[in-house]
């Protein structure tokens, strides 16, 4: 079973550097268009065995399966890159605009995305075609040459770029061809007319049909079943609105003053020292193993019939490898602690969520954009073991708060709107004066000239649900036209 997740995850893989292409942006919005192709140049001769089946080892129906799930994945990543951009381009101050407008609109439509890159003139249905005119009218041929040119650089920048090879297939996506038969789960395998049969550890109490993924869990050694069902939502009838600021020493503060999630970097400081220490404790060891290739690597050049003695010390070279990668380098060990320390990260911040959301009792969640910048005042192991750890796992923090707040926020019939985080910390909500120093162990307190000492997170938190009627400050306003703004304010008062 091993070995036929990771021929799928090679098809799969295969698929997915095909058509990633920009040539086929809109071809994967039909998969079983691509699939009549592949059938077609697969297997020219009726009857015959394709050269999919033949290189991977499996049924027809598995490769059309893997097509159908990188297709998914393809789009996937073109909406992801459009989400990207629309954040990228209020941000360059070079662009009118009308430029502006030419881009977002532009991205609105993959047909026009795809012509812009490939130098070929827009096509859109007539009505469409009108707003794009309109819009052009207001702009000189430069204008929108240079609007288009930097679409294509940020493009090409930013989007997925085909891999020789991709992670261990651990994964497929079954259709129609999987069954219960009480506790016993069976589905396709490489063989026809014979499946894959496991024995389920608990119950399935959802329903039988519909597409599943089937996930072969090679460390724990179990298979896991999963469908995707809806969510249980709950109604609320409050008409209350609230800003939220994120934070490491404090992971959530609200605008109404209350804070939850405190001592989180208690939390994190603990696994960064934990993980620095065993890093840095397991550099020798992988130096050893870069030393022992690099002896391999003389031997083979030196001696290419190698002597009775040339192969007698590869062969011990090549045990003290296996050796160490065994003994002191291995990674399932050290996977499995670091999985085991996510998932007490995910506990404390949906703790804390959830504890907001039940004390609050909010209708409206204004929030930032959740990027976390290194926090003040805290002192730590400086090793660059300590440092690397720590930005990974404060950036798999980022993601895992703001999906875990948009979710739980949908889950209680609770709407969130991103707001413009630009100097949110830094001016008074009462008076708009700019604030003085930050200080306290974690830089939280701040003082203003006229209105005195207040906690920052909360005063940031206030800002972030003004922004939310704010008509000036847009969520993709440049961060140097906020000050502008906000100072023009400070003199008006």
């Amino acid at each position: 079973m091993s070995d036929f997740f990771e021929r799928y995850g090679r098809c799969r893989h295969f698929f997915l550097n095909r058509y990633c292409g920009i040539k086929s942006m809109l071809a994967v919005n039909n998969w079983r268009v691509l699939r009549n192709q592949v059938r077609k140049l697969d297997k020219p001769v009726k009857g015959s065995k394709g050269k999919l089946e033949t290189v991977y080892n499996f049924q027809t129906k598995h490769w059309v399966g893997a097509l159908r799930e990188a297709c998914a994945n393809i789009k996937s990543m073109w909406s992801n890159l459009a989400n990207r951009l629309k954040k990228l381009i209020p941000a360059n101050e070079n662009l009118s605009a009308d430029q502006r407008h030419l881009l977002f609109f532009t991205l609105k439509f993959k047909s026009a995305w795809q012509a812009v890159l490939l130098h070929k003139p827009i096509e859109l249905p007539e009505k469409y075609a009108e707003a794009l005119n309109e819009i052009e009218a207001k702009l000189t041929d430069k204008e929108i040459k240079q609007a288009h040119s930097y679409l294509r650089r940020i493009t090409y920048r930013y989007h997925y770029r085909a891999c020789k090879s991709g992670k261990l297939g651990s994964s497929m996506k079954c259709d129609l061809n999987w069954a219960f038969e009480g506790n016993s789960f069976s589905f396709s395998s490489d063989l026809p007319r014979k499946q894959f049969s496991v024995e389920m550890t608990s119950p399935w109490s959802y329903p039988r049909t519909g597409d599943i993924t089937v996930v072969l869990d090679r460390i724990k050694q179990r298979l896991e079943v999963h469908k995707l069902i809806s969510s249980k939502r709950y109604s609320s009838d409050s008409k209350k609105a609230i800003g939220i600021d994120k934070g490491l020493a404090t992971l959530l503060s609200c605008s109404s003053g209350n804070e939850y999630g405190k001592n989180f970097s208690m939390l994190a400081n603990a696994i960064v020292d934990k993980y620095g220490k065993r890093n840095a404790n397991r550099q020798p060891y992988m130096s050893l193993r870069w030393q022992l290739n690099q002896q391999l690597e003389q031997l083979e050049k030196a001696n290419k019939a190698l002597s009775k003695t040339a192969l007698k010390k590869k062969r011990k070279l090549l045990g003290k490898l296996k050796n160490l990668e065994q003994n002191n380098i291995g990674r399932k060990s050290y996977g499995k602690s670091y999985r085991s320390a996510q998932e007490t990260v995910r506990s404390f911040i949906n703790y804390a969520i959830n504890r907001m959301i039940e004390t609050e009792h909010p209708a409206v969640i204004a929030k930032e954009d959740l990027t976390f910048v290194k926090e003040k005042g805290v002192k730590s192991d400086n090793s660059r073991f300590a440092r690397k750890m720590r930005k990974r796992l404060n950036s798999w923090t980022k993601g895992q708060l703001d999906e875990r707040i948009v979710y739980l926020s949908s889950k209680n019939s609770i709407e969130t709107h991103d707001v413009n985080p630009a100097y949110t910390s830094q001016y008074c909500p009462i008076c708009g004066q700019h604030f003085e120093e930050r200080y306290g162990s974690h830089h939280e307190l701040t003082r203003c000239k006229k209105c005195g000492e207040m906690n920052a997170n909360t005063a940031a938190a206030k800002n972030i649900l003004s922004r939310l009627t704010d008509k000036e400050i847009t969520l993709y306003t440049p961060y140097k036209r906020v000050k502008e703004i906000l100072d023009s304010r400070i003199k008006e008062a």
